[in-house]
Order: C-alpha cells, then structure tokens, then sequence
C-alpha cells in the first residue's frame, strides 16, 4: 500500500516507523530543520507509555507532495490547529480512491477533512489514548471493506494495538472524554505519575470527564459514569508503567509551544456553548492555559 504520513511528530514518527519497518511504501511530507533531520538522520519514533521508540536509517521524505501524486492512503498526524494548512498541502496526495484518516485529538477533525476532501474519502479514527486501542471505522458508523484492509495493514506493521470498530465515533468521542479530564495535568505542570497522587486534581479530572460525557450523550452517543472508572483506573496505568510520562499538551507548554486547545478542554467548551451545556469545570482549564495557547517562550 502507497502511504503518506503529513507531520512527523508524536503520532506521526510512531505510525510510519512500524509501517516502513513491517515493508510498507512509506513516504514522509515535512520540510525545513524536520525534512534535513529525515535525510541525514533518518527517522526516530517518540517513546510513550506503550512505544518503546524506534530509529530507520533510512526513509523516503520530500516537501513536495506534487512530485509523490495520489497514493492510497494518507495520515493526517498533526496538530488541531495545523490541520487547515496540513489539508492544503496534503492535496496532491489525494486521488479518486485515496483514503484519508486524521489523527488529531478533539472531535471536529473529520467534519473539516470531509468539507475539503469528500465523505467517500474520510474515514473515522479514534486515536489511542494509554491502553485503549486504535479505532478505524466507516463514518459515521459501520465497517467496510476497506475498513477490514487498513485495519490489517496496521496489525501487520506491529506495535498498534488495532481495531476494526463498528461505531467509530464512539471511540473518538472516548478519547475526547479522557483528554478533557487529562487537561488538568497540563494546568498543574505534572507527570501523570506527579498526578495520580493528587486526589483532588483527580477529582477534577473526573468532573471535566463527566462534563464531556453530557456533551457525547447529547450528540447521540451512550456514555455512562462507569468510562470515568475507567479512565480513572487509566491514570493508575500510566503512572505506575511511566510515571515521569507527560501528556502532549503538557509537552507542549513545557516547550513554549502553541497550545491545540481546542482540542482537549477548549473543545468542551465550544461544543457545550453550540449546545447550550454549561462546562464549568473545563472552561476553567481553558482558561488557565490560554494565555498560553499561541506558545511562550
């Protein structure tokens, strides 16, 4: 299978180094210091609480998908807030029977790939979130044949913890209702093994993750109070198999980085006002880390 990876970051480096390494044609859409680094020093995957990491000597990477053309699948792997520039530039990629499949964080992702590239082209994913598996699904729900492939291509690569899911807007709204609650790690600076020691920081995590659960329910979907168990128990997880773990918004704002706020408790916080559902609790996380969202140093 012809794969195009659009950002080398977190998700990025992990999905192209199993992939390339299981023998699949891999190209790699970056540019400036990122694209240098890929040509002279190959590719090197983020560590998580469940990637070891990995390093590929050598890899396929250009800053002009013009000269790649349509392949047959492309991986959206970049931040909320670059996504409309990622679309422009991943357009070349993208053919009559290309599949598109974006991995950000939030739950506003597909709408925007399907405004720009058609909703025969999008399919829906629920990006892993600690132990919880990948998710891939037609939108907005059912399996297809294509579905079955894909989800076959990436049990082959090794490492993804794969799933072909019948509801996939279930799956991304989970991971939504757990980076709503993981918020308040990036609002307290710590680790979540720092976290899981802080019964009240907990209990805010629990009341944002429920905030987001009214939200899903609202939207059609049937959460109950027992996913804040498990994400509970989640914390748990991480903390006691990578305690110096840091979430990715934390990484962020630990960096100067700019902030995908929307994407985690921001999100809440715009859905429930197109909903008309108070959020309190994640509009005070937002709040917090706004001065910080366009990055500082």
């Amino acid at each position: 299978m012809r794969i195009a990876v659009v950002g080398v970051g977190d998700y990025g480096s992990r999905f192209a180094a199993w992939l390339i390494n299981s023998g699949q044609d891999v190209t790699l859409i970056a540019r400036g210091k990122t694209l240098e680094r890929l040509r002279t020093e190959g590719l090197t995957s983020t560590k998580s609480p469940i990637s070891p990491g990995m390093h590929i000597d050598n890899v396929n990477a250009t800053d002009d998908p013009a000269s790649v053309g349509p392949v047959d699948l492309v991986l959206m792997c970049v931040k909320l807030y670059q996504l409309d520039d990622a679309m422009e530039v991943a357009s070349p990629l993208v053919g009559p029977n290309t599949t598109v499949m974006g991995f950000q964080n939030g739950v506003t992702a597909e709408d925007r790939l399907i405004k720009r590239f058609g909703a025969e082209r999008v399919l829906g994913v629920g990006a892993s979130a600690g132990q919880v598996p990948l998710a891939i699904g037609e939108l907005p729900s059912g399996k297809s044949a294509r579905t079955t492939e894909i989800v076959k291509v990436f049990k082959e690569a090794g490492g993804v913890n794969v799933v072909e899911h019948e509801n996939v807007m279930e799956a991304i709204w989970g991971k939504f209702i757990i980076v709503c609650g993981g918020t308040v790690a990036a609002l307290s600076r710590l680790s979540m093994g720092e976290l899981a020691k802080q019964p009240e920081l907990r209990q805010v995590a629990r009341m944002a993750g429920a905030e987001a659960i009214e939200l899903a329910n609202a939207r059609g979907l049937s959460f109950g109070e027992d996913y804040l168990d498990r994400a509970d128990k989640g914390i748990d997880e991480i903390a006691e198999s990578n305690p110096a773990w840091r979430t990715s918004l934390l990484q962020d704002l630990d960096a100067g980085r700019p902030l995908e706020l929307d994407a985690w408790s921001g999100g809440a916080v715009l859905i429930g006002q197109e909903l008309g559902i108070s959020t309190p609790v994640n509009f005070t996380m937002y709040a917090g880390l706004k001065p910080y969202e366009k990055g500082r140093a």
